[in-house]
């Protein structure tokens, strides 16, 4: 049962990123809610790559789910598609000691797939999340920016390398 709860929340996440994630957003532009990189590689290259980034940056694994064997497991198919969810606590506190509702968009969370011969991998950028919320720190927004600034390089990093 709560595998299956898992699961569709992964697959509605996986169609909101779907539906909204059409092209690469630049670097410094933090008003757009995701940001994609697409790069040739394989697929278990990159997720590789993506944990030891992430690792690197003193994140921690949180979790991964891996969508795509979920849905071969109900009898469907779908490209390779994990996605894989990190937090460092120390930001963490720094960002909820300024409001504990931002836990919402907690862990941070990239999708990976594979698209025909490109494997995409996105992520809802941690900045956006501001616009939410009425009240907070200085504290909790320099945090913010700077988890986002984090979470471009480690993305980036598997396309361009350590």
């Amino acid at each position: 049962m709560k595998k299956t709860i898992i699961l569709c929340s992964s697959i509605l996440i996986l169609f909101f990123l779907g539906y909204f994630a059409n092209n690469s957003y630049a670097l410094n532009n933090y008003k757009k809610a995701f940001y994609i990189v697409k790069i040739k590689k394989s697929f278990k290259s990159a997720v590789f790559d993506l944990k030891q980034s992430i690792m690197n940056d003193n994140y921690v694994i949180v979790n991964v789910n891996h969508i795509s064997q979920g849905i071969k497991n109900v009898g469907k198919k779908i490209s390779k598609l994990d996605v894989i969810e990190f937090c460092n606590l120390s930001y963490a506190y720094d960002i909820l000691h300024g409001n504990k509702n931002y836990a919402a968009f907690m862990p941070c969370r990239v999708a990976v797939y594979k698209e025909g011969k490109y494997v995409v991998i996105i992520g809802f950028l941690p900045s956006y999340s501001l616009k939410f919320f009425k009240s907070t720190t200085p504290l909790m927004k320099q945090t913010v920016l700077k988890v986002t600034r984090q979470m471009i390089s480690i993305m980036n990093s598997v396309k361009n390398g350590f």
